[in-house]
Order: C-alpha cells, then sequence, then structure tokens
C-alpha cells in the first residue's frame, strides 16, 4: 500500500503516463498499428494511392482493418495498466480520469478538424460533391464533439478516421463502471470471459451477415453502422482490460516484470501469423468483417502479452530507439492523416505529381506534422490543460 500511496503522489506530479514504468515494446507496435491504419486509408485514396505496387504490398496495406481493432484491444489493456487498481476501483477520481482523456484527444483534433474543413469546404468550391447544407451542419458538430459514430451518415462527410476517436470517447466514459463489473470476476470466471468475448464481439457482424450474405448492401451505411458502432467494440476494450487483470500486468503490480524474457515466444509466432495473413490475397468481404470483429483476437492478445512482458524476438525488435520515438508520435499520425488525404486531394490534381511521387510525399509530410504535433501541440496543451485542472479540483486522487 505505500508502493501505491508514492505512485499515486509521483503520477499526481508528472502525470499518470510518465510516472508509470512504460511497455516499451507495445509502445513500438503502437506506431506499427496506427501507421498501418494510415497506409489502409492512403492506398485506398484516388489522388494518393499507387496501382503499381507489388502484389505483396498492396495485400499488406489493404488488411489495414487488422491493425484498427487490434488498436481496441490496446486502448483496453494501457488504460487498466494505468488506472485499475487490485482493489477493482479507479486508481484516480473518475473527473480527473476524463479529464486526462479530454486534454489528451479533444485540442489536437479540433485543431486538425479545423484544417480539414478548411480544404474540404475548398474542395467543394472547385467542384467536388458536396452534402446539403443540414447534414454537413450536423456532421460537423457530431465531428467536433466526437459523437458521429453513433449514427452512420455523419461519419464520412469531415473526418472519417475519426469515428475511432468517437468510439474511444464512449469507452472512456464508460470504464469506471465496466472496472467495478470485470472486477467482480473471479480469476476462473474471467478467463472465461476473455475466451468468450471474441464471439460475442462477432454477434453483430453474424447478424449483418443473415440479411446481407455477400457483405456488401447497397448502402454504405450499413457497413458503418457495422464498423464504427462505439458498442460494437466494448468486447475488444473489455478483452484488453482483462488480460492486464488475469496476468496482473498493471504499473500497481511488480511481479510481472520478473518473469524471464524469452527469446522467442508464443507472441512472435502470432504476429508472425498476422503479418503472413496481411502479405496475402485479401478474403471476401464477409470474412473480413470475421476476421476485424473478433476472429483475430485470440491472435492480438497473444501478441499484447508477450510484447507487455518484453517477451520474444519481436518485443526486441520493437524497443529500438526511432520507434520509440515515432510512438509518442501514434496519436499525432491519427488525427492528421485525414488532414494529409483531404489536402492531397486537393493539391496533386493542381500540381500534376505522379502516384508514387504523391503517395511517398504524403507519408514523409504526415510523420514531419505528427512529430510537430506531438511536441508543439499535444504535449504542451495537455500539460497546460491539467495544471487548469489541479487548480480546479480535478487532480484529487482516490485514496490507495
Amino acid at each position: 500500500m505505500d508502493i501505491s500511496v508514492r505512485m499515486g503522489a509521483a503520477a499526481q506530479n508528472q502525470g499518470i503516463e510518465e510516472a508509470a514504468p512504460q511497455l516499451t515494446a507495445i509502445n513500438g507496435m503502437r506506431f506499427l498499428a496506427v501507421f498501418h491504419i494510415f497506409l489502409y486509408h492512403l492506398d485506398g485514396s484516388e489522388y494518393l494511392g499507387v496501382d503499381t505496387t507489388p502484389r505483396w504490398l498492396d495485400n499488406l496495406f489493404e488488411h489495414g482493418y487488422v491493425s484498427t481493432s487490434f488498436f481496441f484491444l490496446l486502448s483496453g489493456f494501457i488504460l487498466a495498466y494505468l488506472y485499475w487498481r487490485p482493489d477493482g476501483e479507479l486508481a484516480i477520481s473518475r473527473g480527473r480520469f476524463w479529464w486526462q482523456r479530454f486534454t489528451r484527444v479533444y485540442p489536437v483534433h479540433l485543431i486538425a478538424l479545423l484544417v480539414t474543413m478548411v480544404i474540404e469546404i475548398s474542395l467543394w468550391r472547385t467542384g467536388h460533391d458536396a452534402p446539403a447544407f443540414p447534414m454537413a451542419m450536423a456532421s460537423a458538430v457530431a465531428t467536433m464533439t466526437l459523437t458521429q459514430a453513433w449514427f452512420a451518415p455523419l461519419v464520412p462527410l469531415w473526418s472519417w478516421p475519426t469515428w475511432a476517436l468517437s468510439a474511444l470517447v464512449f469507452l472512456y466514459l464508460i470504464m469506471p463502471w465496466l472496472m467495478r463489473l470485470l472486477a467482480r470476476l473471479s480469476r476462473a470466471q474471467s478467463i472465461v470471459w476473455l475466451v468468450a468475448l471474441p464471439l460475442i464481439s462477432l454477434l453483430p457482424t453474424l447478424v449483418y451477415l443473415q440479411f446481407f450474405p455477400d457483405g456488401a448492401p447497397r448502402s454504405r451505411n450499413w457497413q458503418i453502422l457495422l464498423g464504427s458502432t462505439p458498442l460494437f467494440w466494448v468486447a475488444h476494450f473489455a478483452a484488453g482490460m482483462l488480460m492486464s487483470r488475469i496476468f496482473a500486468i498493471s504499473r500497481f503490480e511488480h511481479g510481472w516484470r520478473e518473469r524471464p524474457r524469452l527469446w522467442f515466444s508464443a507472441g512472435d509466432f502470432a504476429l508472425a501469423a498476422l503479418i503472413l495473413l496481411c502479405l496475402t490475397d485479401p478474403p471476401p468481404l464477409p470474412w473480413r468483417f470475421i476476421l476485424r470483429h473478433g476472429a483475430l483476437m485470440p491472435l492480438h492478445l497473444i501478441v499484447l502479452h508477450d510484447l507487455a512482458l518484453g517477451r520474444g524476438f519481436a518485443s526486441r525488435l520493437l524497443v529500438t530507439a526511432p520507434l520509440q520515438f515515432l510512438g509518442q508520435t501514434s496519436f499525432s499520425i491519427f488525427i492528421w492523416q485525414n488532414v494529409i488525404l483531404a489536402l492531397g486531394a486537393l493539391v496533386v490534381p493542381v500540381l500534376a505529381i505522379s502516384k508514387p511521387m504523391s503517395f511517398g510525399l504524403a507519408v514523409v509530410a504526415l510523420l514531419l506534422i505528427a512529430i510537430l504535433s506531438t511536441y508543439c501541440l499535444e504535449k504542451p496543451i495537455a500539460k497546460w490543460l491539467r495544471r487548469m485542472g489541479r487548480a480546479q479540483g480535478l487532480a484529487t486522487p482516490v485514496p490507495t
């Protein structure tokens, strides 16, 4: 208990993320997952996608959905690692937890969205299809507040990729109660639930495929509903939380750091299987939904477990200095990717840049913007807002 008090005091002074022992291999993996999602969106762009890539590379881009589902597992695991005390309670007050999530997500999101809106309006003025004004306004408000994922037609209009942040905001809101609910489970019950969650996560997909066996309805809104609805991602988020709980991988627990560090582990083989899947031809649409929404969860959990423990060959590769540096920029990469996609649609036709060059420039531009955003916007703004929060009483921790 004395250790928890000291850690709580350190977390209050430095910020919980900075005070907790770093999961360095996961930090590197987070960059690769987010960058994979960006490449998937970039490859699908009419103006920035490349038509002449080798088949294996094109396959890798088209399997971006593999990293999307890993993203939600990882979020649940990391937040459980940082905030879930052994007694099942949140390590800080709910208000402070939500304030920390707000300071991390909303400021940079709003800045990037404002830039996106300026570019999108410019595109509409140059002849690109523009939505009806009422729908554009409704989508703008929903996207600003990150509530757009609850109504499919609002998702694509301004910043399609941020549906994932919209889903995460909902998961942040329910996490304190989700913690209490899951904390009531015994270890055996938790393992049963962890085994069952991939099947539970598949239920919306199976219902969807009953109505659309080929996976392709006439309206894309049905696919957005399936892929973006926040409620459908609770199972992935909860699975990440339960894995932290079952294996006692937490900033409050210390035994897991002393477990043997293997040169090769089950996580290496699981990651190799995921990479091989990504290099093969994409399966038919129904199977992509099945893989994305639950079938890959066991492999993702195995990878996540061994990376957290620093086990295996992959974990040694992911702790290299460049990946650690880029891992810090993961959130900004995700936030700014839509700006790059919109800017490509505006600039490439005017400058008549070749697709391979525009693709390469888009990658370099995003990495540079993400680095600047992380260290000049995201971190300074979050620190400033958290100081304001402490002044307003949002820094009061829950007794440990």
